[in-house]
């Protein structure tokens, strides 16, 4: 499984330092990271309280409600783009928020939207999970000795589940990285502008120039690869615990 990025990265190593030395290799790293920062940040609030409620609602509720916030996991990403597309584009909400002077479609807020959107179910499901492991005995207590549901969320609940938080941050940050499908639908993929790290190697692999879509490949395995470390460490020094 490992065989076609071992070749990758092997060919791609050698022009690792020309794609650093590009300037629009350099827009696309800076503009990968500050947009998946951004969209983790974005996942990580919505998630946070949705995942809670989620995990303490009603079952019959609960399964309904799972099977309309997960449905986007189960489609392709370009799907995913069309319909963000269609939603924020003039057709949909996007007129509004136009008049209002916010635009996504071919803007850089149209990354943050599409990475938002594809991995916010994703975050939702570990936190709900890690919320439901967690249980409900240390909060039941903090609440009869006066702690509102509110306070009990922030200083109970959170506390016991921080390494999944910070797991879930660093996983739904590195699909960002790497998120295409949704991206160039909904934001296009022009030079220096909207051109993320995906978009890049489409953009290089288009023009034929292989050397510097391998290269720029190559550099999106290693960013990758040391996210899936940072990953495997804070797992590791939870199950410690």
């Amino acid at each position: 499984m490992l065989i076609p990025l071992v070749l990758l990265v092997s060919r791609g190593i050698n022009s690792v330092m020309t794609c650093i030395k590009s300037e629009e290799i350099i827009f696309s790293i800076r503009l990968s990271l500050i947009t998946s920062s951004i969209s983790t940040l974005l996942c990580l609030i919505i998630s946070l309280p949705s995942a809670y409620c989620l995990a303490r609602l009603n079952k019959g509720y609960e399964k309904i409600a799972s099977v309309l916030i997960f449905l986007p996991m189960s489609l392709p990403h370009l799907v995913s783009g069309i319909a963000l597309l269609l939603f924020l584009g003039n057709s949909g909400a996007g007129r509004i928020l136009s008049k209002l002077g916010i635009d996504f479609v071919f803007t850089k807020k149209g990354i943050v939207a599409a990475q938002v959107f594809v991995n916010m179910p994703f975050m939702i499901k570990i936190l709900k999970t890690a919320v439901e492991d967690s249980g409900s005995k240390m909060e039941f207590i903090s609440r009869t000795l006066g702690c509102s549901r509110f306070q009990s969320f922030i200083y109970v609940v959170i506390p016991q589940i921080k390494s999944s938080i910070l797991s879930s941050a660093v996983i739904v940050w590195s699909r960002a990285l790497g998120e295409f499908g949704a991206v160039i639908m909904l934001a296009g993929t022009t030079r220096m502008k909207t051109e993320v790290l995906p978009t890049a190697i489409f953009l290089n692999m288009s023009t034929g120039d292989l050397d510097i879509a391998i290269g720029t490949a190559t550099i999106l395995i290693s960013i990758s690869l040391l996210s899936m470390l940072l990953f495997e460490i804070i797992e590791r020094k939870h199950s410690n615990y």
